[in-house]
């Protein structure tokens, strides 16, 4: 179970995350403009794209966008995840053992190709988008391989791995071509303090891990590539950023992901909010304004998170 499925499915998570009060009035953009204000979506989706892969794909992207600019490479080796989804299939008896060497040998040529981007070389976009798509739906095996499993066959066939949904890859390249603002809103004033795909501590094993986007300097982000972007009460947005930066106050995991740390401490996190890609709109809310807008609420953030953390020992300690 992942915390976006505990926050929106648990009913006692529900009723936690519900005392948080409309912040929505508390967010802030880096464009200098109010997170009200009208804007236009500058990457419609295609219709006829599928949103989750190109939303997975473009998470591949955006992080070897942000090694890229940063100088860095962390992510060198092929991903849990991409490992882990390939073994599920394995064990799924959906693919033919002829099918499973097919797609291993296709993930480490995009995981390479993703690789070479990362170093500096110039990818030629429809091939770049191809591969990482052929990722994402690997990832995406993994994030609800019990799902489809039950699909029917026809729906994960060898050939919808080979044969890429032509929009989503048009989708996915329009997305990649709005450079122009990341290097401002992705270069770090220290790599040490760049996560990608931050992992936490032990609550977060509590509900079979979570990871987030995104830590750079003192600022947890969330992607998003929806259509549409808003933020208020009872939002599933809110909820999850905030469940991260309650994760993010236990200790970090030492591992690939962390660059620089090799003693376990917290994330130091003083900002959280998302990057809207379609809109190339970066929104944040400050951790202290946070706090005050909860403490006047009569819910104070740090009852939130000892509630959290305790309910989620609570419930799932020992289960999972």
């Amino acid at each position: 179970m992942s915390l976006k499925r505990v926050i929106k499915s648990d009913q006692d998570f529900k009723r936690l995350f519900n005392k948080i009060p409309d912040v929505t009035n508390l967010f802030k953009c880096e464009d200098n403009k109010s997170f009200f204000e009208s804007r236009k979506i500058v990457a419609p989706p295609i219709i006829g794209s599928n949103p989750q892969d190109v939303g997975t794909a473009y998470d591949f992207w955006l992080r070897a966008h942000i090694q890229r600019i940063n100088n860095i490479s962390v992510e060198n080796n092929i991903s849990d995840v991409i490992n882990y989804g390939v073994r599920l299939m394995e064990s799924s008896n959906v693919y033919t053992d002829n099918h499973i060497e097919v797609i291993k040998k296709g993930a480490a040529k995009a995981w390479g190709i993703r690789y070479e981007y990362i170093l500096g070389k110039d990818i030629e976009d429809e091939r770049f988008a191809r591969a990482l798509l052929f990722l994402a739906y690997i990832e995406d095996f993994f994030r609800s391989g019990s799902r489809e499993m039950r699909r029917k066959k026809q729906d994960r066939t060898i050939e919808s791995f080979i044969n890429i949904n032509k929009d989503s890859v048009q989708d996915l390249v329009n997305l990649m071509n709005l450079k122009d603002e990341l290097n401002d809103h992705f270069k770090a004033q220290d790599v040490n303090n760049l996560f990608l795909n931050p992992t936490f501590g032990e609550t977060s094993h509590y509900i079979n891990g979570a990871d987030g986007d995104l830590i750079i300097d003192d600022f947890l982000i969330d992607f998003k590539t929806d259509k549409r972007i808003s933020l208020g009460v009872n939002n599933q947005y809110l909820y999850q950023i905030i469940g991260y930066y309650i994760l993010s106050t236990e200790n970090r995991l030492v591992g690939d992901r962390v660059i620089g740390y090799e003693e376990e401490e917290p994330y130091d996190v003083n900002r959280i909010g998302f990057y809207f890609a379609r809109y190339e709109c970066l929104s944040y809310i400050e951790i202290e304004d946070l706090k005050k807008a909860m403490e006047d609420s009569g819910y104070p953030l740090k009852q939130l998170l000892n509630d959290f953390k305790d309910l989620a020992e609570d419930k799932y300690s020992g289960v999972i």
